[in-house]
C-alpha cells in the first residue's frame, strides 16, 4: 500500500476530498469503503491521537455572513 501524505500551507476543502478519494481507492482492493476509515487528530507528528466524532461549519464571510469559509472537525470531549 503506499503511503498518502499531503501537506498543505492552508488545506482547502478539495484538496481533503481528493485525499479521500485517494484513500478509497487503497482500501477498495481489501473490501473497504471510507465507511471503515476513521479519521482521527494530531497536532504535530509526535502529540498523541485526538478521535475526532464532529465535522461542521466553522467561518462564514465577512461581508453577507452566508458565504461558508471554513470548515471545521472537531475531537471528542
Amino acid at each position: 500500500m503506499a503511503v498518502l501524505i499531503i501537506k498543505f500551507f492552508i488545506m482547502k476543502a478539495s484538496e481533503l476530498l481528493k485525499f479521500l478519494q485517494e484513500v478509497e481507492k487503497e482500501v477498495q482492493p481489501y473490501g473497504r469503503t471510507l465507511e471503515d476509515v476513521e479519521v482521527n487528530y494530531r497536532s504535530t507528528d509526535d502529540s498523541d491521537v485526538e478521535q475526532t466524532d464532529f465535522v461542521g461549519v466553522d467561518l462564514f464571510d465577512a461581508e453577507s455572513n452566508k458565504i461558508i469559509e471554513s470548515v471545521i472537525i472537531m475531537g471528542k470531549y
